[in-house]
């Protein structure tokens, strides 16, 4: 049997085991166990609203001060039959922290959970509770010359960044956010509200499978992250940031390759934006300035290099890439006024009409071929279409926007459909993944559910029956929740 056949004979639409329970029920059942914010008494948009995506509604919003107060709204939500969704920052882009407008779910905000960090300064670790954002770690952990490198546009919660698994824009040289989950502590939403892994900041311990890192992609479904210990490393002595202009998008990747060459591992940043993609951006309202002039190239890298002290030897590495033709400009900038232009480039896009996203990935060897089979792929389906891409192509992840601009009228949900179809196609022969960073949910829950293999549904289904039997966490569209054994 083919693997997508098999895995339509296990997966079935979550049964709908939650009748819906008015909002005063929902008052009624949390109450005294945390703080209780009431739709249409209370401001929840901040809990509706994503970053990217349709508005959702919540039912209610608990917002717990302490692990304690954690399990016992999980489990009230148990004995009750009610859905929780598990709640950061809500800066994800795939629906996951959305609560549905049309399933009723109680948000369990961790945002209140928010304990001062504890930094080990010896170790280079920090013990950080679940609604910490990244920027207050990062403080702390400046004042002993240390940091979480896991960078984001936004400033994401570190249970959020655990139960997806985030990546960022220095992934290149540091990784996502599995390699410094150390330990995490995760409540069950069984009878009990069950605490599973543990607060650990020991990095040899090979105890075989690990429990910690059932938690981390999880996306809220499998237990509510409380606290997680982090490692960290050294705050750079030195940073140096450059534009380069590439005339032949191809070239990217040789680029990249002759760069790490001459100073391996040096690297830490190397960000693509293609022409289409930064004239938009620098033509939207209030945009910086073009570090190039008056020229916009075919593709614009943003190149930083982390260093052990001040290194004006990168100029030779820039005049190299000039000799070899595999770059035409190159300008030394200001790292913030180039990071600000770099990450306008997602808003300035909507500013202009409908963006179909992807986030995909290839092999490094193989991403900018993808890129422009996908680019032909698109062109064929939607010849108006105007793709704009971007993204971390030095760690073989790219953002690929599809632009369909205002003045054509609404987009037809099936033209948006076989678009993403035909780029799933590209990127499956390349060996990629249509979610490179994001993480997973109701957003790409079809196409998870349809290229697993079935053990491996059956193995997750089995988790669920053990951490969440009532199936309670989560989004309702996340993929874990419409899967059972």
């Amino acid at each position: 049997m083919a693997v997508d056949e098999a895995a339509e004979a296990v997966v079935t639409r979550l049964v709908r085991n939650v009748a819906p329970v008015s909002t005063d029920s929902y008052r009624e059942v949390f109450a005294g166990s945390a703080r209780v914010l009431v739709p249409g008494v209370d401001d929840v948009t901040r809990f509706e609203v994503p970053a990217r995506g349709a508005v959702g509604q919540a039912s209610l919003v608990v917002q717990p001060t302490s692990v304690d107060e954690v399990r016992e709204v999980v489990r009230r939500a148990y004995h009750n039959d009610i859905r929780l969704l598990p709640q950061g920052a809500n800066t994800g882009l795939v629906g996951a922290s959305v609560p549905p407008a049309d399933d009723p779910v109680v948000v369990l905000s961790l945002d209140r959970l928010t304990e001062p960090p504890v930094i080990d300064a010896v170790g280079a670790t920090a013990i950080v509770s679940a609604g910490t954002r990244l920027s207050t770690l990062n403080e702390a952990a400046a004042r002993h010359g240390l940091q979480l490198p896991v960078d984001l546009a936004a400033d994401p919660a570190l249970g959020g960044m655990i139960g997806t698994n985030t990546g960022g824009n220095r992934m290149l040289r540091y990784g996502s956010m599995r390699r410094y989950v150390l330990g995490v502590e995760v409540i069950a939403a069984d009878e009990t509200a069950s605490v599973f892994g543990r607060l650990s900041a020991v990095r040899k311990d090979s105890r075989g499978i690990d429990a910690v890192q059932l938690a981390v992609g999880s996306g809220g479904t499998l237990g509510v992250i409380t606290r997680a210990v982090v490692g960290l490393v050294a705050v750079p002595r030195s940073t140096q940031t450059w534009w380069l202009a590439v005339e032949q998008p191809a070239n990217a990747i040789e680029l990249l390759a002759l760069l790490d060459a001459r100073r391996p591992g040096a690297i830490s940043a190397f960000e693509f934006v293609a022409r289409s993609a930064m004239v938009r951006t620098l033509a939207a309202p209030g945009a910086p300035a073009n570090p190039f002039g008056d020229a916009v190239p075919e593709a614009s890298i943003l190149a930083e290099w982390t260093l052990p002290g001040d290194d004006a030897g990168v100029a030779d590495d820039i005049a190299a890439a000039f000799a070899s033709g595999l770059i035409t400009d190159g300008r030394l900038v200001d790292a913030p006024s180039a990071w600000a232009l770099r990450h306008r480039v997602s808003d300035a896009l909507r500013t202009y009409g409908v963006v179909v996203g992807h986030d995909i990935s290839a092999p490094l060897g193989a991403v900018m071929a993808m890129r422009a089979e996908a680019i032909d792929a698109i062109a064929d389906i939607a010849p108006d279409a105007v793709v704009c891409d971007f993204g971390h192509v030095g760690d073989g992840g790219l953002h690929l926007n599809v632009l369909f601009p205002t003045s054509g009228g609404p987009l037809p949900p099936e033209l948006a459909a076989a678009i993403r179809r035909a780029v799933d196609d590209v990127v499956g022969r390349h060996g990629g993944s249509y979610s490179a960073e994001h993480g997973l949910g109701p957003l790409n829950a079809s196409r998870w559910l349809g290229d697993t293999p079935p053990i491996e549904l059956q193995m997750i289904a089995a988790l669920k029956s053990v951490v969440d039997p009532k199936r309670l966490l989560g989004h309702p569209g996340h993929p874990y929740n419409l899967i059972r054994s």
